[in-house]
């Protein structure tokens, strides 16, 4: 079996020590800032994937969770800047002030990486790394597509935060891909700003509006424990081939995700390359910090789609299957 630290392959582990050898910059001297815009089971994988790799680079971390909080968020990537870091990873939660944040730092020289959640601009960092939203949008609705089979097909969409890139990729390109299927409704689009409450609520409400209701769109995995209630309340919690069986895609790749895939509770689920964005993220960070720019200037690393018939051939490629 390969070696792996937290999902970070081993090949992975190597490639950044030799970031560091080559003299890009030298990491024993660095402090990275990392600073996020919430903590969740997702976020706590990411920390754990920046923080081994930072630690792999013998570069020290200094961490801060702005929990939802714009101003927060400024007030403490000002004091990492005010500190004198050497670079700054940042998840933005506004993705219009991460603009600013980005030209501020990178006005004291200090070097601006943004992951996973994309600034409205991305030209103000330094570099981007992050999930392909659009792509996994996209794969979501072919599969609704195939699922309903010209059917008529009743759908509920749940979105994530509409103040950030994922949030409103993942669902921009999910309707695009269902336009030219005119079976398939979407009787509802919920706005759930990331809160698993109000996915709840938006499946029941939805539950009980279209008792007939044949598919979920769920694009992030913690929204699962709310639809799972919901579902088993209402008998139709049920594995994938049973009649009564709602279709349900997700997006992450959680251990949450991959649990529900080998229960056959859900369809389809999109993997984030969670690992290989953090490994990213820090390899720029080091690179921009020793004067290299980072090419290319974004990244968009598209997910990982299995479902119950592949998950064991998948799994080895899943970080939360993994972890």
């Amino acid at each position: 079996m390969q070696k792996r630290i937290f999902g970070l392959s081993l090949a992975a582990g190597l490639m950044l020590t030799a970031v560091v050898a080559i003299g890009l910059a030298n990491a024993d001297e660095m402090t990275i800032g990392v600073a996020f815009d919430k903590i969740e089971p997702f976020r706590v994988a990411e920390k754990k994937a920046l923080t081994d790799a930072i630690a792999g680079a013998h570069a020290k971390m200094v961490f801060a969770n702005a929990d939802k909080d714009p101003q927060r968020q400024a007030s403490q990537v000002d004091s990492l800047v005010s500190q004198g870091v050497t670079a700054i990873i940042v998840i933005p939660w506004d993705i219009e002030a991460a603009n600013d944040l980005a030209r501020s730092a990178i006005a004291s020289g200090i070097p601006f990486v943004s992951l996973d959640q994309a600034p409205s601009d991305l030209q103000s960092v330094t570099y981007h790394v992050g999930g392909d939203p659009c792509a996994d949008g996209k794969v979501a609705g072919e599969f609704f597509v195939k699922e309903a089979a010209g059917k008529p097909f009743k759908l509920l969409e749940l979105q994530g935060g509409l103040a950030n890139d994922n949030g409103i990729r993942r669902s921009k390109c999910l309707d695009e891909a269902l336009k030219a299927a005119l079976n398939i409704t979407i009787v509802a689009r919920v706005p759930t700003d990331w809160n698993p409450q109000k996915a709840l609520e938006g499946t029941e409400n939805a539950m009980q509006a279209h008792p007939d209701l044949a598919g979920i769109y769920a694009p992030w995995n913690d929204a699962l424990q709310g639809v799972f209630s919901v579902l088993k309340e209402k008998g139709r919690l049920v594995p994938v081939g049973v009649p009564t069986h709602i279709v349900i895609v997700s997006i992450d790749g959680t251990p949450l995700g991959c649990k529900a895939v080998r229960e056959r509770l859900i369809d389809l689920e999109i993997a984030t390359p969670l690992p290989e964005m953090c490994y990213r993220a820090v390899v720029a960070a080091i690179k921009a910090a020793g004067g290299t720019k980072a090419e290319p200037h974004a990244e968009f690393l598209p997910g990982i789609p299995y479902g119950p018939g592949d998950v064991k051939e998948m799994a080895s490629k899943v970080w939360g299957c993994n972890s």
